[in-house]
């Protein structure tokens, strides 16, 4: 049983750790791409679209990355089924989700407005 409680931690670590790379990367992405429209378009006169697309690109990351660390606490929880773990991946996976809802919805409506 300890073996597979080992698998199961080792498991949720590498899908965290892919969970913040994602996260990671898609930051520096979206970043490099907006200093690159800023100093393009002039500092300060970028215009609204171009922010706007960043800002939905940076939404899917933030998103997909929430997913995997959603899936992380999961496996987390399996190993750990203690009451007080079982509030606490409760409460998260709740904060996660909504997080992802309100900007899988305000990623809808920047895409609406294209």
């Amino acid at each position: 049983m300890d073996q597979l409680t080992s698998v199961f931690k080792f498991l949720a670590t590498i899908i965290n750790i892919i969970g913040v790379t994602i996260l990671i990367f898609g930051f520096l992405k979206e970043l490099i791409k907006y200093v690159i429209t800023e100093f393009k378009e002039g500092i300060l006169t970028t215009p609204l679209d171009a922010i706007q697309k960043i800002r939905c690109q940076l939404g899917i990351y933030i998103l997909l990355a929430l997913d995997f660390l959603i899936a992380s606490d999961i496996i987390l929880s399996i190993v750990d089924l203690s009451m007080q773990e079982i509030y606490k991946l409760s409460l998260t996976i709740v904060l996660r989700i909504s997080m992802g809802y309100f900007l899988g919805k305000e990623i809808d409506a920047l895409h609406l407005n294209k």
